[in-house]
């Protein structure tokens, strides 16, 4: 054996631990607290911003939307740059620091607002935000909410901070662990397996620390748990970036050491370059609309231009001038109506809704003109794909109610004593990582049973199966709530059984949906339709907080709101998502044999 090969076979063995390599164990911890500062403040969020600085809900859900929406998307920009330029551990590190950052600046809470109704007497001197100060003795002829807008500034920053930290860091960690096999390892379904596990691991214990001591000692000690959480995970990565052996590394270390701007090399350029757009982020994620404007438009381009590039695959003549009039004019309409439904364009808001119908129409039309001119396998394979996404956005805008809609019903009307225990609102989040880890490892081994007998259902069955749970979810809250106790509220019992129907919903559609996305696109635009999945993953998150607030509740009022009204708001609410999900379910199921006919044999 020569000394190289020798060598090799020394590292391989030193480089392993318990059968995989020490890089997924450094991967795993590293996602694992990242996940615990995420789902950390995530539950917490909300209930901070009406609890503490008494947002409404329609304006606390604008700004989780905003955030969540905007943490989903830039992965896709984050991934970009680090495989052009920086290189998977460059990325995370920068990465990392910035959600370090982020998530300690969460701590800083500031002052409790203050809501002074008509007819108080001041006091004290009072500044409002506008500069004009009230003096002590005024006695005030409106209602006025007193607000810290400077430790809400800081508030701000830090989201932004923790969204392009997460942009770096989340989708090169995952890709880390794949570079670590060969790609015909067969360790390599097992070590995503332990990897996905310290995502769980994380989440659920992250929800229940947490949540229990931002809700129970104050909000600074939830978000400061989950910022040394991210310190930890940054730690961890640091140490153990040697066992890495190089395979995250920059694909061109040299043109990183370039001097591109002065004595600025490119890769500090590139860090540089990033700062200023905290301050882009620090402004749209206080304007909902923006941010849900940007996701409707990229997903409409999106999805056409994947759908036209199926239909001239292969073909170098001009006969698709047909196919890109159609698509065209769809992106033009569909543009017009989100524009003007944002009010970025003032119009009758009839004009947003004939638009849009109009684009879907187009759209429609578009795809039976690509059946009737073009049935190609990557055509139908195309077709399907997109059809499978956008139905996630269904499935996503139901589940992610867990942070939002469903924090507030568990804050407000059920019963979170059990037995001697009394759980906080935002620790009924741990259910669906609980459950994940508890049911993961079932309901692998069914389908693999399910196939050994030809009964496993195909991918689009699965996900109409994943939707039809979600909305079975809300039909248990919708039970729940017609079974009140005997001082009116609701047994904790309804939401666990509907983050269990959420949970197994999720595990019926999540697993095959990324293996759908590599299997269906056409080889050359599999990062962009890859991307295309996260972007309807992102809108569903905007989609799911305006879901959350037809359930708004006014709690300025003395007392808050009436809890027999607060039970009948919120089962409006969940009635209405329980259609929502049976529905779009059994359309799901309904078209589920024409999808399969378009995917040409990809199971």
């Amino acid at each position: 054996m020569s000394q190289s090969a020798a060598a090799a076979v020394t590292q391989k063995r030193e480089g392993e631990f318990l059968g995989h390599p020490i890089g997924l164990y450094v991967c795993f911890g590293t996602e694992l607290w990242e996940r615990f500062s995420f789902y950390g403040m995530k539950y917490l969020l909300l209930l901070y911003l009406t609890k503490y600085h008494l947002f409404t809900d329609a304006a606390g859900f604008d700004v989780l939307g905003a955030y969540a929406g905007l943490v989903y998307a830039l992965p896709v920009i984050g991934g970009l740059i680090a495989d052009r330029y920086l290189g998977m551990r460059k990325a995370v590190v920068f990465g990392g620091i910035l959600l370090s950052l982020g998530h300690l600046l969460m701590a800083v809470e500031g002052h409790q607002a203050i809501n002074y109704v008509a007819g108080t007497v001041l006091a004290a001197d009072l500044q409002l935000a506008s500069g004009q100060i009230l003096a002590a003795g005024t006695i005030l002829q409106q209602d006025i909410m007193f607000r810290d807008t400077a430790a809400l500034n800081v508030f701000y920053f830090a989201l932004a901070l923790i969204v392009m930290g997460v942009g770096y860091l989340k989708p090169n960690v995952s890709t880390i662990v794949g570079k670590l096999y060969g790609e015909d390892d067969p360790r390599r379904d097992s070590g995503f397996t332990i990897f996905y596990m310290g995502i769980n691991i994380g989440s659920f214990f992250a929800t229940l620390v947490c949540a229990w001591l931002g809700e129970t000692y104050g909000w600074k000690y939830g978000f400061g748990a989950a910022g040394i959480g991210m310190i930890f995970g940054l730690f961890t990565f640091l140490s153990g970036q040697k066992y890495l052996y190089g395979h995250a590394d920059p694909s061109d270390s040299t043109a990183l050491k370039e001097k591109v701007v002065g004595p600025i090399n490119r890769e500090w350029f590139i860090y540089l370059a990033s700062l200023p757009f905290l301050a882009l982020i620090w402004m749209i994620v206080q304007k909902e609309p923006v941010v849900h404007v940007t996701q409707n438009a990229f997903l409409v381009v999106s999805i056409v231009g994947i759908i036209l590039y199926s239909m001239i695959y292969r073909k170098t003549d001009s006969s698709n001038v047909i196919a890109y009039a159609m698509a065209g004019l769809a992106i033009v309409l569909g543009l017009l109506g989100v524009f003007v439904e944002t009010g970025f364009i003032n119009a009758d808001p009839a004009v947003a809704e004939g638009a849009i119908y109009a684009a879907i129409g187009m759209i429609i039309a578009f795809v039976i003109y690509g059946f009737a001119t073009h049935n190609s396998a990557e055509f139908g394979r195309t077709v399907s794909l997109m059809v499978l996404i956008l139905s996630t956005v269904v499935f996503w805008a139901l589940f992610e109610q867990s942070a939002g809609s469903m924090t507030l019903f568990a804050d407000r009307v059920v019963d979170r004593t059990v037995g001697s225990i009394t759980f906080t609102a935002g620790q009924f989040g741990s259910l669906n990582a609980g459950f994940i880890m508890l049911l993961a490892v079932p309901f692998a081994t069914l389908w693999v049973w399910l196939a050994k007998h030809n009964l496993e259902p195909n991918t689009p069955v699965k996900f109409a199966l994943g939707i039809l749970q979600a909305g079975l979810g809300f039909g248990a809250l919708v039970l729940g709530a017609h079974y009140p106790d005997q001082t009116g509220h609701v047994a904790a019992i309804w939401l666990v059984l509907a983050y269990l129907l959420h949970t197994t919903g999720e595990l019926c559609l999540s697993p095959v949906g990324l293996s759908a996305v590599t299997k269906l696109s056409i080889p050359r635009v599999v990062g962009v339709s890859m991307g295309t999945w996260f972007l309807a993953t992102a809108l569903s998150e905007t989609v799911a907080t305006r879901l959350g607030k037809l359930a708004a509740i006014d709690m300025s009022a003395d007392g808050g709101a009436d809890l027999a009204s607060s039970i009948a708001t919120y089962t409006a609410l969940f009635e209405f998502l329980m259609y929502v999900g049976l529905g779009a379910g059994i359309f799901m199921l309904i078209i589920s044999p024409l999808i399969k006919r378009g995917m040409h044999g990809i199971h």
